[in-house]
């Protein structure tokens, strides 16, 4: 039976939650940035597909390194001053893409947007196991997950009117300021967890988050590269990542320069794969909680939603790769962007039911680096392939090889949760007990 909480703890959570869900669409919207401009740019610049592409991998690079020190500073700083400050270099950063007038203060800018904008996610990691418990940890992470298709389905149209109307320098400088604005409010109205003048059965509710030791320690953040659990994780998502990038940096040109759509009408169109990714998130995240609250195993739950999403991805990117209509095309990268994002709900659950409380943050950064890792490859190795074939159906099937890899990852490698306190010979053996807890 579910444990009662207060309609004030309530409030308290969600709001939090829907201000991480904020901020996480601010960043996909400026990330995408780059995408929507494809075209515009290239002709600035006189770049190749594969030139578009190494510039979304240096963000992307430079994204991925950054992870690594940020969630154990968000374990011992907090999501509330980290990401808020975040919010404003990248803002900054974004607009400054707009004001270079040369390739390489674009490149600049895109790397400088990289590191600020690496706390996004552990922060909404962190936040979520501060303040839900365990076995309810599905349906918020379903909704920050929201927030990076989120932002790309509002965002697509917002910036090509932006970019029709003020060139994509303009649009540029135009997200920068509303990501300024957007830091105002969450300065005003982010809150850490605090349970002063809660009921005690909400204290009882969230005692496990309370009694754990602080994060950010440097012994423990390198001990948890002993389980082989976090290596299921980082090579996991580095195989999400890579096919997260590839629809992230190449659809709108897919759609372009596959079926000769225009760019006003690309703006429409590629709004339906991100709604499909909308709606699959969500129905990722009550999938994992509707397992876990009927006796699957608090990890398994995490892992099946995973697994499937995958392999069911997989088969709708290979669908897009094959037909050669618009229709079609778009049914299958609609549908393959449905099951990723039931997967990441999965996966990005699944760190909260691995990780240490104290550690989550930490857990979930390291993760993330796997994860830009492979969204490095991605964009470039996308840009090679379709220069040299013409086309994008062998990006295409290499997504869905990418895709099956992380369910494997996922399903068998990742395993027992981490335990801080197991002694280094337990680590290498692990303990099926724990995951079946």
């Amino acid at each position: 039976m579910a444990q009662q909480i207060s309609p004030t703890l309530q409030r308290m959570r969600w709001f939090a939650v829907a201000l991480c869900t904020f901020a996480i669409a601010l960043n996909y919207i400026d990330r995408s940035t780059l995408a929507v401009g494809n075209l515009k740019i290239r002709e600035s610049f006189a770049l190749t597909a594969a030139g578009i592409g190494a510039l979304q991998s240096a963000w992307s690079l430079t994204y991925a390194f950054a992870q690594l020190p940020i969630g154990a500073m968000i374990d011992r700083i907090g999501t509330k001053r980290l990401v808020g400050w975040a919010l404003v270099l990248w803002s900054l950063a974004q607009a400054a893409g707009g004001v270079f007038t040369s390739f390489t203060g674009l490149l600049a800018s895109r790397i400088a947007l990289g590191v600020f904008e690496c706390p996004a996610f552990p922060g909404a990691v962190r936040c979520v196991s501060d303040w839900f418990h365990p076995r309810d940890r599905g349906r918020p992470t379903g909704v920050y997950t929201v927030g990076g298709d989120l932002g790309r389905l509002i965002g697509l149209p917002i910036m090509t009117a932006l970019m029709l109307a003020l060139g994509w320098r303009g649009m540029f400088v135009a997200m920068g300021v509303i990501g300024l604005v957007g830091a105002v409010g969450w300065f005003v109205l982010y809150r850490d967890p605090d349970l002063s003048g809660l009921p005690q059965a909400d204290r009882d509710y969230l005692d496990f988050n309370q009694t754990t030791k602080n994060g950010g320690n440097l012994r423990d953040w390198t001990r948890l590269f002993s389980f082989r659990s976090m290596w299921g994780l980082i090579f996991g998502a580095f195989c999400s990542g890579y096919v997260i990038w590839m629809y992230g940096t190449w659809l709108p040109g897919f759609l372009e320069m596959q079926h000769h759509v225009s760019i006003g009408k690309t703006g429409v169109l590629a709004m339906i794969p991100l709604a499909c990714s909308i709606i699959g998130s969500q129905v990722g995240g009550h999938a994992t909680d509707w397992l876990a609250h009927r006796g699957v195993g608090i990890v398994a739950s995490r892992k099946i939603p995973t697994v499937a999403g995958f392999l069911l991805s997989a088969a709708f990117c290979a669908l897009a790769a094959y037909v050669t209509g618009l229709n079609m095309a778009l049914v299958g990268v609609s549908g393959s962007m449905f099951f990723l994002a039931f997967a990441q709900t999965g996966h990005w659950t699944l760190i909260t039911a691995v990780a240490p409380h104290s550690q989550s943050a930490s857990v979930s950064s390291i993760q993330n680096f796997g994860s830009y890792l492979g969204g490095t490859v991605s964009p470039l190795l996308t840009g090679i392939v379709v220069d040299a074939t013409g086309s994008f159906d062998l990006a295409l099937a290499l997504g869905a090889a990418f895709m099956i890899a992380g369910a494997f990852f996922y399903g068998v490698v990742v395993r027992d949760p981490i335990d801080l306190d197991e002694p280094a010979d337990a680590i290498a053996v692990g303990t099926n007990q724990a995951a079946a807890e």
